[in-house]
């Protein structure tokens, strides 16, 4: 009989197939079965959240998994979690030079090779976000002498970190373009779509960079087939950022007229209370481009004259609410877009 299935490797393998709710639902379980977690599952716990863009829910599991490995040590990961933790904690609220230091105290003081590769490749990621580049070719070549790494998560990492620092830093984009090559054959060879979607947002980035329009439009639309956009929420946000003018990627909206409410991201939202902020969504759904404030004002108030200072306001706030309800970030939308030709639904 072969040995019972590790819980922990299960509920990362979730992660990396971006099954993020369900890797929550099993860390509950553990922590319910047990009355604790371990270091790396409140981690992950942490990783699922933001890419749920539950930004201040995975900083408030960060914090507490600091003070609980400062408070219990022997149980809770000890010295290397409460520095490991307190260093993502920092990068999560772009406190990069704290960050950096808690990174360095775990890469000086472990005994862990583990620990010493993650913190190495903290303070690298460290240096790339604040453009430090000519800190880095160090960093690589010590990163590089771990190999062969334990953990495949590890090496699709540091692939991808190489394919992102040559790319970015001007290096080389040949070198980038086979970087990300290796890692989207590695992540999908384990179906671990996280490191997919990542490895072929990076060959867009490239294809971008050479001018190579039309290999640029085929990678997006593959990078499209992979997302799910109701599981990565960060990660669809940063793709239609960045790619704008190219695409984006949708979020399923189904509109039910009889009971007035609105099912985004397989939950139902009930808006017959609120008739002008149903009907404004209703509009942009059913007009399947950008809407103007003029015809949005006729429509929601067809008894009167639009007047911007008098409308536009009106809008604005009819606008704040319904992202209040429908989007996981309000000041980072992916669901209801707004721009100088007015409002739109991106799934529509």
């Amino acid at each position: 009989m072969g040995s019972a299935p590790n819980p922990t490797e299960q509920i990362r393998d979730l992660f990396y197939r971006c099954k993020f709710r369900d890797a929550l639902q099993a860390i509950e379980g553990v922590e319910s079965a047990t009355g604790n977690l371990s270091a790396e599952l409140r981690l992950v716990r942490a990783n699922a959240l933001f890419e749920l863009h539950r930004v201040e829910d995975a900083r408030a599991v960060l914090a507490d998994g600091l003070a609980l490995s400062t408070d219990q040590p022997e149980m809770h990961g000890g010295y290397e979690f409460s520095q490991y933790a307190l260093a993502r904690f920092h990068y999560c609220n772009d406190a990069l030079e704290e960050a950096r230091a808690a990174f360095l105290k775990v890469y000086e003081n472990t005994e862990s090779r583990n620990h010493e590769f993650r913190s190495l490749l903290g303070i690298a990621n460290v240096a790339y976000t604040l453009k430090e580049f000519h800190k880095i070719p160090v960093l690589i070549e010590e990163l590089c002498s771990f190999e062969p790494l334990e953990r495949d998560d590890d090496r699709m990492s540091l692939t991808i970190f190489l394919g992102n620092y040559y790319l970015a830093s001007g290096s080389s984009t040949e070198l980038a373009k086979t970087y990300f090559s290796k890692a989207l054959s590695q992540a999908a060879a384990k179906t671990w779509n996280y490191f997919v979607t990542r490895s072929i947002y990076g060959l867009a980035l490239v294809a971008e960079k050479n001018e190579q329009h039309n290999e640029l439009l085929w990678t997006l639309n593959i990078l499209r087939s992979f997302v799910d956009e109701s599981e990565l929420l960060f990660f669809s946000h940063l793709v239609n950022e960045r790619f704008a003018n190219y695409f984006t990627i949708n979020t399923p909206i189904e509109f039910d007229n009889q009971n007035k409410r609105i099912m985004v991201k397989d939950k139902w939202l009930a808006f017959h209370d609120k008739p002008l902020l149903y009907r404004f969504l209703e509009v942009l759904h059913q007009t399947q481009t950008f809407v103007g404030k003029d015809t949005l004002a006729t429509d929601l108030w067809p008894d009167e004259e639009y007047k911007p200072r008098i409308h536009d306001p009106r809008i604005f706030d009819i606008a704040k609410r319904a992202r209040q309800l429908i989007e996981a970030y309000e000041d980072q939308p992916v669901v209801l877009l707004s721009g100088r030709l007015g409002y739109k639904l991106a799934s529509t």
